[in-house]
């Protein structure tokens, strides 16, 4: 594993990989994968944001939005965006709710039908919270040979606008998860703002097949944490600021039943347990 100091922008490399070696910035296609249920008015703002970065850094990039069964108009907003406005956005629609953990294998399956392997996978909430600001330094990280890039609101980032039970459950479920997966070096283990090396993922899908995600809910990001660990997947984190009050709405984890999937994730895929 590689060195995880989410400051050091000039040093940090995975194992084998110098930095000296040549960087093709430019070959590498980053695709946008967003789960969104309910999200139009969130999308609204999130599909031009996401644009207007890209194309100021000269990113080329397409977006996938996986609509996980809306009932106000977020496909719409989706086709909207990419015939009117010209967004390279295209929308995935679930006829039923599938939980974030359905709509990620849905949208990862897609992209890989048509991505390299040393493309990039960006992962990001549809509501907003996640800061593109700091999405430039995850994609120069994925440059530098790491498969797999993480946005940590800790070691050096944080949170504002949240709830105190959302706050208490992140603090402690993290400190769970170190102890529970031996993973003392990772920050952040629920955050969906991440960016993949399509190749990892596609290794992922052929080692685990369905079972790569096989958690529904918000606990998916756990899961699929932990399995690329074990897989040997150098990490690296990037800190970010997360504004709960960005989002537009109420936001759609349910305490009660998160606290269960963490217990059931920790309860199959501890240290003791399979992958």
């Amino acid at each position: 594993m590689a060195s995880l100091d989410p400051h050091n922008d000039g040093l940090e490399f995975p194992n084998g990989f110098s930095g000296e070696d040549p960087i093709e910035v430019a070959m590498a296609r980053n695709y946008f994968l967003i789960p969104a249920y309910n999200e139009a008015e969130n999308l609204g703002y999130l599909l031009p944001n996401i644009r207007r970065y890209m194309e100021a850094f000269h990113y080329p990039y397409e977006i996938v939005v996986v609509d996980d069964g809306s009932s106000d108009g977020t496909a719409a907003v989706v086709d909207e965006h990419r015939e009117v406005h010209g967004i390279p956005a295209e929308v995935i629609v679930h006829a039923t709710n599938k939980g974030p953990g359905g709509a990620f294998e849905t949208g990862f399956r897609a992209i890989l039908e048509r991505a390299e392997a040393d493309d990039r996978i960006v992962t990001i909430e549809a509501d907003n919270t996640s800061d593109l600001c700091v999405l430039n330094r995850m994609l120069m990280r994925s440059d530098r040979g790491f498969d797999l890039v993480l946005a940590s609101v800790y070691g050096g980032g944080r949170i504002i606008g949240a709830p105190r039970s959302r706050l208490l459950l992140s603090s402690v479920a993290n400190s769970m998860m170190k102890v529970a997966f031996n993973m003392p070096q990772i920050n952040t283990f629920s955050s969906f703002f991440r960016v993949h090396r399509a190749g990892m993922i596609q290794a992922a899908f052929d080692l685990h097949g369905d079972d790569f995600i096989s958690e529904p809910g918000f606990v998916c990001a756990v899961e699929m944490l932990i399995k690329l660990h074990r897989m040997g997947a150098t990490i690296a984190e990037v800190p970010m600021l997360l504004d709960s009050n960005i989002r537009i709405g109420d936001s759609k984890m349910k305490i009660a039943r998160t606290v269960r999937a963490y217990l059931r994730v920790i309860a199959r895929h501890g240290v003791q347990g399979g992958l």
